[in-house]
């Protein structure tokens, strides 16, 4: 990512601080640095964002973080990045083993390199080992620091379920097949949750494959988790063809280890 000699080394050139903790706390997850914007604003923060001085309106020096922060707020709430992920950052992923280390640090490279990224990532492991928390977090890191659009979708309840919606007459979205797969294959960055799980009618392994090559061939950033290591168990999925495109479009990474869930309980 560019520094942008604007700004300070405090908000990382960014003009923006991010507050940790913030889903917990309740605070404004993002706000304009202290040190380089909020020093110099003469608003105090009041929209438009003008001051007066010598019998003029002027725009503040604050305005572009606070409509950049506006802008962010409103993608993120488009998002759909379940409740429990919100607004978590890279530096709360806790790397139980290598495995995770080395998630880790292909995330924070992917953050930082964004968008001269030339592939995605596909997360596979057993339940409970933060492949969900790492995919949310990318999503929340890339949308923050560059405000693009993004998506999080559960493979069976935000992408078979909208789809099967648009063949019911009753439904708001009857008919709209067609817009509703060109939203995910052209959306810039979408995270894919429990990819592989629905494999059983020819539908919906022709709806995955249609899915995965639009997004391969518009050379769109995406995020893959599944419980199932694809080497093994995608061979035959559509005749081995989602497994092709995801080989070329993403780095398969294996996090596996104890569920962190069950730990929590004891």
């Amino acid at each position: 990512m560019k520094k942008n000699k604007k700004y300070c080394s405090f908000c990382d050139f960014t003009g923006i601080i991010k507050n940790h903790g913030a889903y917990v706390t309740g605070e404004e997850p993002l706000s304009p640095c202290i040190k380089c914007v909020i020093s110099k604003c003469k608003c105090n923060g009041e929209e438009p964002y003008f001051y007066y001085e010598d019998g003029k309106i002027i725009e503040c020096s604050c305005s572009v973080i606070r409509f950049r922060i506006s802008r962010i707020n409103n993608l993120y709430k488009k998002c759909g990045i379940d409740k429990k992920y919100l607004w978590q950052f890279i530096n709360e992923f806790n790397c139980i083993n290598k495995n995770a280390e080395l998630a880790k640090n292909t995330a924070f490279d992917i953050i930082n390199k964004f968008p001269d990224v030339k592939r995605g990532l596909f997360l596979w492991g057993n339940p409970g080992t933060g492949k969900t928390m790492l995919a949310a977090i990318i999503l929340t890191e890339l949308i923050s620091r560059y405000a693009i659009e993004g998506k999080f979708v559960k493979i069976s309840r935000n992408f078979f379920g909208k789809l099967k919606s648009t063949f019911n007459k009753s439904s708001k979205t009857y008919g709209m097949t067609a817009q509703i797969e060109q939203q995910f294959a052209e959306v810039d960055i979408l995270v894919v949750d429990d990819f592989g799980i629905q494999r059983d009618s020819e539908w919906e392994q022709e709806t995955l494959y249609n899915l995965v090559d639009a997004r391969y061939e518009g050379e769109k950033f995406t995020i893959f988790t599944s419980n199932l290591n694809p080497l093994k168990t995608m061979k035959d999925l559509s005749e081995g063809r989602i497994l092709s495109r995801i080989k070329e479009m993403c780095k398969i990474i294996e996090l596996t280890g104890p569920d962190y869930r069950e730990k929590k309980e004891k």
